[in-house]
């Protein structure tokens, strides 16, 4: 219910919802929710497809995208799903320095904006890639490969010493394995493989392997 008007989530077609800036309770409020988790993605493309696939009628959920780094009404929105609907946070992100970024800021909130993280930042959410394993393990096409440049190995130097990356092996493995590579990998990357293979494939596989998610 947003400003009186009842919204159903399900009805929003190709476009879906646009979530506003300010979704504090007093102007939008939960009625009924029958979806078990959200998944956020990084893009509107990525979304797209989601919506497109149906993937949310299917594995019963909310997707939520914030075109890069979420602003302000997205995280504030994640967050109060997260809490008052008791639903989980999956991230769907970029294998790149930006994208384990945005994978921060909503785990633990922007630097910027440290004062707002205690009614923004989800810790318990869960990062289930694009993993840089994912190359070999699911034989992607070297049309994938974005070679990492300077700003990459700057930026991956710096997310290490972040207060929630650091001392995290499974992270600075992650990291060091990106840099390895010497290439960078988009969540478009998985669509080489089939335009649904992302839907059907990836996401249901990593939803069920917990031992793959990063925290």
């Amino acid at each position: 219910m947003s400003k009186g008007d009842e919204i159903d989530l399900r009805r929003m077609g190709s476009g879906g919802w646009g979530i506003p800036g300010i979704v504090e309770p007093d102007v939008l409020q939960f009625k009924k929710c029958d979806a078990k988790f959200i998944l956020h993605v990084e893009k509107d493309t990525v979304w797209q497809r989601f919506n497109e696939d149906k993937f949310w009628q299917k594995h019963h959920c909310i997707i939520t995208h914030g075109n890069g780094q979420p602003p302000r009404g997205v995280r504030r929105l994640l967050y109060r799903m997260h809490h008052e609907l008791k639903l989980p946070v999956y991230c769907l992100l970029d294998n790149d320095p930006w994208g384990f970024y945005i994978y921060s800021v909503i785990k633990q909130g922007s630097i910027n904006l440290a004062f707002e993280s205690n009614r923004m930042a989800i810790p318990d959410a869960k990062f289930l890639g694009v993993r840089s394993r994912d190359y070999e393990e699911f034989g992607l096409s070297d049309d994938v490969k974005i070679a990492v440049d300077d700003k990459d190995l700057k930026r991956s130097k710096q997310i290490l010493e972040y207060p929630w990356f650091k001392g995290k092996k499974d992270w600075e493995k992650e990291i060091a394995t990106m840099l390895k590579h010497g290439f960078k990998m988009e969540v478009e990357s998985l669509l080489t493989k089939s335009i649904s293979f992302v839907t059907e494939t990836y996401v249901p596989q990593r939803l069920k392997q917990k031992s793959m998610w990063l925290d």
